[in-house]
């Protein structure tokens, strides 16, 4: 059945249309989204006051319902706030998740979600998710209806802060393994995406013939001025379009995801593009945690749906300006109570201040990348893929290779993958790379070059430019 039509009513008729088919379906999004409103207006105190009362509701509940959080024998004490409390739980890991899965399941629910291969009898309910395996093992967690909902509910606030909210048709640059597997698209999903106005390109596709297609979709529709995508698959496609010196398109706002945002990246997607780009950190096991708004100074944290913090090696929350590790609870998750989880992202905290958008949500400054990503040196310093993507990116770019990666395979021994773009002067850039990449990480350190037709990508599809298939320590 064709239902393209749809995608060419007027965009408050595809947004009335989708929360009504998400209300017949059993989802309760459109209170999420008028609650989720409320909480823009509120003032810092306000804001702070909610959080409180949200996570301390999820806290009291998990001590009481989930066997995992019970065994901690933890006991709220009146005299602290829920955040204080929250501080008293252990950070809690991904092997946790996979080898104690159905304890943090809750007590009513253990007997009909028993594993990770339990699928749920009602149409709209909980939900069995599995994060995107970068690190090469998936890790199942379980989403509820509520928190579904809320994750509904982000995406378009994410969409709102990036200037195409609901109803308005963009572009998305995201994997799809249908596509790739040459599938049918289900009615009900072609159906959604024509509502929320989506024009799928595959960043699982980035072959040459591949990306002059996204280019040449692109192009083709004028009038569609905005772009969501894995940052990595759109900085590819700009770097395509720049390569081959093709006519710029002329978007007005893109919507970077999936990856981190450098500076580098950022330049090349607003000169190429001519778009305004805006950083967006989510995940699939927490979905939207936060996004930039128009002045660009930090991502918000969606402050109804998540709690974030940012702590040390030692587990110590981190001021300002301070790289760490990030911990996300769950704040509308009750099925399966996911507190202080380390998604093994390492972040910043912006300092405090409010933002001239007006919106109290906490912000953080920046996202740093995975710490799976980190590269351990010859005198144990870690450096962070922000840094090593800015050494060959922009200090070592000669513009004589299109893409690389630079992998860890032991201590002190990398592989530099590359392919080349052309071979006039590549020699000596390599050798400059090799000696640059030396002094970064020790004079004794082994790196093998090797000049590849292309990067394969990870499980998820997206381009890994940083590997470390050796675990320090």
């Amino acid at each position: 059945m064709n239902v393209d039509w749809l995608s060419r009513l007027p965009a408050p008729a595809r947004a009335a249309l989708y929360f009504a088919l998400q209300q017949a379906i059993g989802s309760k999004i459109w209170a999420r989204w008028r609650d989720f409103q409320s909480w823009t207006r509120l003032s810092a105190d306000a804001l702070q006051r909610e959080v409180d009362l949200r996570l301390g509701n999820l806290l009291t509940r998990a001590i009481h319902e989930s066997a995992f959080y019970r065994k901690l024998g933890l006991q709220f004490d009146p005299r602290e706030s829920a955040t204080q409390f929250l501080k008293r739980f252990p950070i809690l890991t991904r092997e946790e998740i996979r080898d104690r899965f159905s304890e943090l399941v809750v007590d009513p629910l253990q007997s009909e979600i028993a594993s990770p291969a339990s699928v749920s009898s009602k149409r709209y309910d909980w939900l069995v998710v599995k994060t995107g395996g970068t690190t090469g093992t998936p890790t199942s967690v379980v989403h509820d209806a509520g928190f579904r909902d809320w994750g509904r509910t982000t995406r378009l606030f994410a969409q709102h802060l990036c200037g195409f909210p609901l109803g308005t048709r963009f572009f998305r640059l995201w994997g799809s393994e249908q596509d790739l597997l040459q599938q049918e698209e289900k009615l009900d999903r072609r159906v959604l995406r024509n509502l929320l106005g989506e024009i799928p390109l595959n960043a699982f596709r980035a072959k040459e013939g591949e990306l002059m297609q996204h280019y040449q979709t692109i192009q083709s529709d004028p009038s569609i001025r905005h772009l969501m995508a894995y940052v990595d698959a759109a900085v590819s496609l700009a770097t395509f379009i720049q390569d081959r010196n093709l006519a710029k398109p002329r978007l007005r706002t893109i919507m970077a995801c999936a990856g981190t945002v450098t500076p580098e990246w950022r330049e090349i997607l607003e000169r190429v593009f001519d778009a305004e780009v805006f950083d967006k950190y989510g995940s699939r096991e927490c979905a939207d945690i936060a996004c930039e708004c128009s002045a660009h100074q930090g991502l918000h944290v969606f402050s109804p749906s998540v709690f974030v913090e940012v702590v040390d090696e030692e587990g110590h929350e981190c001021p300002p300006g301070q790289t760490g590790r990030i911990l996300v609870t769950l704040l509308n998750n009750f099925t399966f109570p996911m507190i202080r989880y380390e998604i093994g992202d390492l972040g910043v905290w912006r300092k405090s201040g409010s933002c001239p958008c007006g919106l109290a949500f906490p912000r953080l400054a920046s996202i740093q990348g995975r710490a799976d990503d980190m590269l351990v040196t010859e005198d144990g310093t870690l450096l962070t893929s922000v840094f090593i993507r800015h050494f060959v990116g922009v200090s070592l770019n000669r513009q004589l290779i299109r893409e690389w990666q630079f992998e860890q395979t032991g201590p002190g021994a990398f592989v530099f993958r590359y392919v080349p773009l052309r071979s006039e002067g590549l020699e000596d850039n390599l050798k400059q790379i090799q000696i640059t990449f030396k002094k970064a990480i020790g004079a004794a350190a082994r790196i093998e070059l090797q000049a590849v037709a292309e990067i394969p990508p990870a499980p998820t599809g997206k381009t890994l430019w940083i590997v470390n298939r050796w675990k320090h320590g």
